[in-house]
């Protein structure tokens, strides 16, 4: 893995703390500043197909995807060290009485591009917000694609444990399952089945429980995702002072979340009003 200082990072940069640097302009020219392996951890969430909310105006059709987009996780792989991780939020939007393709289509090109696909995870929405659906049902599933540039990639789920189901209904579920009994030899000579209770603190799963951000939104930005998604997966794959990128930054909600857990970050976004809130959400944490 090459040394990366990011103090000599983007000479025009909008804002620095101890621990990270955003900058604004466009993401590939920031990324063909890094070295190769350089970076431990890539999260984002670039604009959804057909999303003509944003302040520039575009429109993101497919073939901003097939160009730019693929421009940018090329240099991604560049610059992601063997044991990096890169995880991609991504949903495709509804055109009429069909859902796109545009997310299952991405893992396919990515995988063109040398990536392995590692998981996918399932972000959640306990209170989607609501709106006009017709014929369907609120959208509260949206999709964390996480890849890898090599089959080692690093992993350290001891820092996402989840409080263990042991209550009575589950416990009457695991009697029910024969790899769940062991032998018990009493005092008595008499021997008995016991029900394994297991470690009070287990792996969590892929599927993410996240509610929204609901929060303020000043800067208007249309797509924000909570702090506990980029959370999750910095603790998941990364250890403390390694670097996270996140090249569709938005209003730095992946930059607030590494600074918080002692993560190097650097992120980069087109808009600087999106930007505008970083130097309060440091101070609050959120």
């Amino acid at each position: 893995m090459k040394s990366l200082n990011l103090s000599e990072l983007g000479g025009g940069s909008a804002f620095r703390t101890k621990l990270g640097v955003l900058i604004i302009g466009n993401c590939v020219d920031t990324l063909r500043q890094l070295p190769a392996e350089s970076i431990d951890l890539v999260i984002t969430s670039p604009p959804y197909d057909r999303q003509g909310k944003y302040g520039d105006g575009e429109r993101y059709e497919r073939a901003w995807y097939e160009d730019f987009f693929l421009k940018v996780t090329s240099e991604i792989f560049r610059v992601l060290q063997a044991e990096g991780s890169f995880v991609l939020n991504y949903r495709s939007k509804r055109y009429g009485s069909e859902r796109g393709t545009l997310q299952y289509e991405l893992v396919f090109w990515l995988r063109e591009q040398g990536f392995l696909f590692a998981e996918d995870f399932v972000w959640g929405k306990p209170s989607p917000p609501p709106g006009r659906f017709h014929r369907f049902l609120k959208d509260a599933v949206e999709y964390c694609f996480h890849f890898t540039k090599t089959p080692r990639w690093q992993f350290f789920p001891e820092n996402c444990l989840a409080p263990a189901r042991w209550d009575v209904k589950d416990r009457e579920r695991r009697k029910r399952l024969p790899h769940n009994y062991q032998r018990v030899d009493e005092p008595s000579g008499h021997g008995r089945k016991r029900v394994q209770a297991g470690p009070d603190m287990v792996r969590p799963s892929t599927l993410l429980h996240f509610e929204p951000e609901f929060g303020p939104n000043p800067t208007k930005h249309p797509a924000r995702f909570p702090i506990e998604l980029p959370s999750f997966f910095i603790k998941l794959l990364t250890q403390p002072d390694q670097v996270m990128l996140d090249p569709f930054a938005g209003t730095c909600t992946s930059a607030v979340a590494a600074e918080k857990l002692g993560r190097q970050w650097i992120a980069t976004e087109l808009d600087p009003a999106y930007t505008a809130v970083l130097a309060q959400r440091l101070e609050s944490g959120r």
